[in-house]
């Protein structure tokens, strides 16, 4: 993954995390106020990631800014993992005109908000959903594409739990990016 942001072409509002905390007696603080920096998954892409959080255990543990060396360890930094095994994740998604995530599948449940444009959401079985502003898609787990078949940008915000594995008739159904 690439982190630099030289080159972001999205025209859209920089991705800001507001992250929440606590002091040692129990007091409410915010440990981070900052604009996040864009992700490319690949040299060749120009669409901007956003990783937003990332937790590492279910359910997850909210004190370690207070335990230990008293430091909050942000897990967003250094991973590459589309899904926690054990834990959560919290991404944004920009979209350019035209761009294509390819058919792929996560051992996931995956809570997607289109915060702006219009997505269109392809399963394998070739059903289509075009998704709007303020629209949720809950993806559990199956074969899909995501298009952005606007002249628009887009952006979802996604929140990623971990799954079981889909078992249909006894075969273990395949994860990751799916050969057509």
């Amino acid at each position: 993954m690439s982190t630099s942001s030289d080159d972001n072409p999205s025209p859209l509002a920089p991705v800001r995390r507001v992250i929440t905390g606590h002091t040692r007696d129990g007091k409410a603080i915010v440990l981070r106020d900052e604009v996040q920096q864009p992700v490319y998954w690949n040299p060749e892409q120009k669409n901007p990631t956003y990783d937003i959080h990332r937790s590492t255990e279910t359910p997850a543990r909210l004190d370690e800014e207070i335990v230990g060396d008293g430091v909050w360890p942000d897990k967003v930094q250094g991973t590459r993992n589309i899904v926690e095994p054990n834990g959560s994740v919290g991404r944004s998604h920009d979209f350019a005109p035209g761009f294509v995530v390819p058919m792929h599948r996560t051992y996931s449940l995956d809570y997607g908000v289109v915060m702006k444009g219009e997505i269109t959401m392809i399963l394998d079985d070739g059903a289509r959903v075009v998704l709007k502003e303020g629209d949720i898609v809950v993806q559990r787990g199956t074969i899909h594409e995501w298009r952005n078949e606007t002249n628009e940008w887009g952006r979802m915000i996604f929140v990623c739990l971990p799954s079981e594995k889909i078992v249909v008739d006894g075969k273990t159904q395949e994860d990751g990016f799916i050969d057509n």
